[in-house]
């Protein structure tokens, strides 16, 4: 691992509980929203992961999500644990338009002004609509950090290992081939841990 490597961006748990109220579920696209920042909160996945995702890929009763399209090698199974997850995909699915995607566009057909495309209902979303979704519901949050759609994978690595210490568990849920890509997350955790660790020490 470079010694310049950035450190990533993090949510602290209060900025977590206010991001996850953030999307106004009245609206069919708060739900999909809202449905889609939990699923990221509880499995790290990656913005193009969530764009590729289809109804199969995902097992309710076994809380398993299977990649069939994911970075370089990264596929395989990724497992949550949490049943908020499973009761907002419900609800999604209940009002979701006939797609091929799990998370798909919800307005009526339109032509796009001066592209000469047409947006319909249950196409795919796109990184841009993602990327800015979760920036839109971080400031409506009151979230003064610079975050972005891999804050999120970044927020659920640094707590996970928060909770489990155990760094190998981390890289298995990320698919990274190399635990040397994991092991920055010990040093995020440092911000939320540190001043535990260190239990009253000063000189």
């Amino acid at each position: 691992m470079s010694n310049n490597r950035k450190i990533p961006m993090v949510l602290s748990q209060e900025e977590i509980q206010t991001l996850k109220k953030a999307p106004n579920t009245r609206y069919p696209s708060g739900l999909r929203d809202k449905t889609i920042i939990f699923l990221v909160l509880n499995t790290g996945l990656r913005v193009d992961e969530v764009c590729e995702l289809k109804r199969q890929n995902v097992d309710l009763k076994s809380k398993t999500i299977t990649l069939d399209h994911a970075k370089k090698d990264s596929f395989g199974n990724v497992v949550f644990n949490s049943n908020e997850v499973i009761s907002l995909i419900k609800k999604w699915l209940v009002i979701r338009p006939r797609s091929k995607w799990l998370f798909c566009t919800i307005t009526k057909e339109k032509k796009i002004a001066d592209k000469g495309g047409v947006t319909r209902p249950g196409n795919k979303l796109s990184r841009q609509y993602l990327t800015n979704m979760v920036k839109r519901y971080a400031k409506k949050a009151g979230i003064n950090k610079n975050v972005g759609f891999h804050t999120l994978r970044h927020t659920y690595a640094t707590w996970l290992y928060i909770k489990t210490h155990d760094i190998e568990v981390v890289r298995r849920q990320l698919r990274h081939k190399s635990i040397t890509s994991t092991t920055i997350y010990t040093q995020t955790a440092w911000q939320f841990e540190g001043h535990s660790a260190l239990n009253g020490f000063e000189l």
